[in-house]
């Protein structure tokens, strides 16, 4: 086999291999006997006849086609190990000569992994800052329950803050219904803003056969983007106004909620709250961890494959959360006025980014010289299975090798994650352990490898 290479730009190699006449004989032999075996010869064995007669009935060019297919898919990989590249992606394959009795020529065009010098990263270090739960804190949480198991009752007066009303809702801009903006029978408590900050605030005082119309702002922090910084046209009934008893903080309410006493019940909020903040910190300074390691750390040509696939991830996302929102993507590109072209362009610096933190990963993997055992990779697969024990198609999709090494390089990802954590930030506080199963594996995109297994 003689292999040449040229450079290409963008990180791509083009390898122009070649392979002798006579080492394509025995391919060709194993390609007459696969012909063979896929459909019977009048007279023989299916597999068993001669070379001359399955010649005679496909005709030499199919056989080659055949015994191709396979010489490629093994010089491909012997040439790059010969070579010492590491490549990504699928190579794009064209075939430049094939000829019965010639020697058979090929190219590949592949990306290749960049040289990558890493960051001094067993230097670096940060600190957790978990903050302690305020009493204010804590009585918001109360209240919380204590208005989770108030007694309603329906008045007749105009409503107060301290309220509950049910209401059919429209919602309109610029005269056009909104997508998902109707809604039947919906409660607003007049004491919060959890849906739209300031609503609330415009139906008090109103009362029981109330129809209200009025304009109001979405901010532009709105969860939904189609609605975000624009102005509402609101038609609001009045079906039912309810003033609302809080349920008492007592041992009886504590009991209910599975404490012994008020005093634990306050003790367990507490713990839950600080948790919960110690999550969300670890978080944190794992995003800044990895931030500080890619800025140190020198990065050849990234392949605009890895940046493409990484796009590819981010719109994923973004069509399912907008999916959630109960937005189609088709409508959030006229709200917003771009193409899918223009999103994708805004979409190049983070994309590069997640590539670049995946590339990390994989190189600190290297010369740490850590490995996913082959125990740790069936029992990993095994929970899988588990969890998607009702897919029926679940055991098909772990067979398949891509997915295989998608879960490997997940596990992989976890355990440059825990050393660079514990070198750079130190152990774990004790309430995280539990958790740091399940957290974010890092390998450039959102999804997890169980949802990645899980699709059919």
């Amino acid at each position: 086999m003689q292999i040449t290479i040229k450079d290409l730009p963008q990180s791509q190699k083009e390898l122009t291999i070649e392979i002798s006449k006579e080492d394509m004989a025995p391919h060709i032999k194993w390609a007459a006997e696969e012909l063979s075996k896929a459909t019977s010869i009048e007279g023989f064995r299916p597999g068993k006849a001669p070379f001359d007669v399955i010649q005679k009935k496909y005709g030499d060019m199919k056989i080659l086609e055949v015994a191709a297919d396979k010489v490629v898919k093994q010089t491909f990989f012997q040439a790059l190990k010969e070579k010492e590249l590491d490549s990504v992606g699928p190579p794009q394959i064209k075939i430049e000569k094939m000829a019965p009795d010639n020697d058979f020529v090929y190219k590949a065009t592949v990306s290749i992994l960049p040289t990558i010098k890493l960051a001094d990263w067993k230097k670096m270090k940060l600190e957790r800052k978990p903050k302690a739960a305020t009493e204010k804190e804590v009585e918001k949480v109360l209240t919380d329950l204590r208005k989770m198991q108030a007694k309603e009752v329906i008045v007749e007066r105009p409503a107060t803050k301290a309220d509950k009303l049910v209401v059919d809702m429209d919602i309109l801009l610029d005269k056009v219904p909104v997508e998902g903006g109707q809604s039947k029978n919906y409660a607003i408590y007049l004491d919060e803003d959890f849906y739209l900050p300031g609503l609330a605030d415009k139906l008090i005082n109103a009362k029981q056969g109330d129809l209200l119309e009025f304009q109001h702002d979405f901010p532009e922090t709105f969860f939904n983007k189609m609605l975000a910084g624009k102005k509402g046209d609101f038609k609001v009934n009045v079906k039912a106004v309810y003033e609302r008893t809080l349920a008492d903080v007592n041992d009886d309410m504590a009991k209910a909620l599975g404490q012994k006493n008020v005093e634990d019940l306050k003790k367990t909020i507490k713990e839950n709250l600080e948790a919960e903040s110690t999550q969300k910190e670890e978080q944190r300074v794992e995003i800044e961890m990895l931030q500080n390691i890619i800025k140190e750390t020198t990065f050849g040509e990234v392949p605009e494959l890895l940046i493409t696939e990484e796009k590819h991830k981010m719109f994923a996302e973004l069509k399912q959360n907008l999916d959630q929102q109960g937005i189609s993507f088709e409508d959030y590109l006229k709200n917003l006025k771009k193409t899918e072209e223009e999103i994708a362009a805004g979409f190049s610096k983070g994309a590069e980014e997640r590539a670049k933190t995946a590339l990390a990963l994989r190189q600190i993997a290297k010369e740490e010289k850590l490995l996913v055992s082959p125990e740790e990779l069936k029992e990993e697969m095994q929970r899988v299975r588990e969890m998607y024990k009702d897919n029926d198609k679940i055991d098909e999709r772990l067979e398949d090798p891509e997915i295989q090494n998608f879960i490997a390089t997940s596990l992989l990802n976890r355990q440059v994650l825990h050393l660079l954590k514990d070198t750079i930030l130190g152990p774990a506080p004790v309430s995280l352990h539990a958790h740091q199963h399940d957290h974010h594996d890092h390998e450039g995109h959102d999804h997890s490898h169980h949802d990645h297994a899980h699709q059919s």
